[in-house]
């Protein structure tokens, strides 16, 4: 059998899940202002989703029907995520997966789970903050954009406030979480963009609670003016996603991978 052939051959669940748990343990190992750094940047990048979705909003919303305008805005949602995970940054629906496996594995303790998870989110969120705050300057500069925008997206993502949400924010955790090992067991740049793409389509396609990506519109809806979106609306949402976000990638993913393939290795 020749290198190439070998090289193609798809990688088993064992190796993938040795790889994920040697990159959540490099991660244990960065610095917090490493850790704080990339995850900034991931939420600055995926900041470009919601700058997708408002240029096709601003061009089209008035010559096309509702429902391929929601077409438009689900396929423009992949991109921020291709920018950070093919990237490289840090973002904390990724590590809801990957930094839980090294706990599972009695190798780190909770206390140290919650400082991975505190810093990647704390900078997530910092970054999708100051995205925002650049992007609503940049939309009342330019008559490139439509400012009705933010009302338009927000409101679209307050619709299901509560159980509805609720349940959306855990099955896009669990897309993220499986996304992980997706990329983990693709070989190839373009087959882990094409990944990237389909899973994420779905999350924006399905309109489910996404807590860094969701955050950029929240924040663009509360510091636009014209439109009703408030402190408490911005928390809500955070918290609502965040939990179930949490649980989807360290429940549905994170224990049940760990678990069949841990005990048949």
């Amino acid at each position: 059998m020749s290198h190439a052939d070998h090289h193609d051959r798809p990688k088993t669940d064992s190796k993938i899940l040795q790889e994920q748990m040697d990159e959540s343990l490099k991660e244990y190992g960065r610095s917090n202002r490493s850790l704080f750094l990339s995850s900034l940047a991931a939420g600055l990048e995926i900041g470009f989703s919601f700058f997708l979705i408002a240029a096709f909003y601003s061009h089209f919303h008035g010559s096309v029907s509702p429902e391929l305008m929601y077409l438009l805005v689900a396929m423009s949602y992949p991109i921020g995520f291709i920018l950070v995970i093919i990237g490289r940054a840090d973002l904390f629906t990724e590590h809801t997966t990957l930094a839980i496996l090294p706990v599972f594995d009695g190798r780190k303790s909770v206390p140290e789970l919650l400082r991975v998870w505190g810093i990647i989110y704390s900078g997530n969120l910092a970054g999708a903050a100051l995205f925002s705050l650049l992007f609503v300057q940049f939309v009342g500069m330019t008559e490139r954009f439509d400012e009705s925008v933010f009302a338009y997206y927000s409101g679209k993502m307050m619709a299901d406030y509560g159980g509805g949400q609720f349940m959306g924010a855990i099955f896009a955790g669990w897309l993220m979480g499986l996304l992980g090992w997706m990329v983990a067991s693709s070989t190839e740049t373009i087959s882990r963009i094409v990944a990237v793409a389909l899973i994420t389509f779905v999350i924006g396609l399905g309109g489910l609670a996404h807590c860094i990506a969701g955050a950029v519109a929240m924040f663009c809806a509360w510091f636009a003016e014209g439109t009703d979106v408030g402190f408490a609306d911005v928390a809500t949402f955070l918290a609502i996603a965040t939990v179930g976000n949490t649980i989807g990638g360290a429940i549905f993913v994170g224990r049940v991978k760990y678990s069949y393939i841990a005990n048949h290795r």
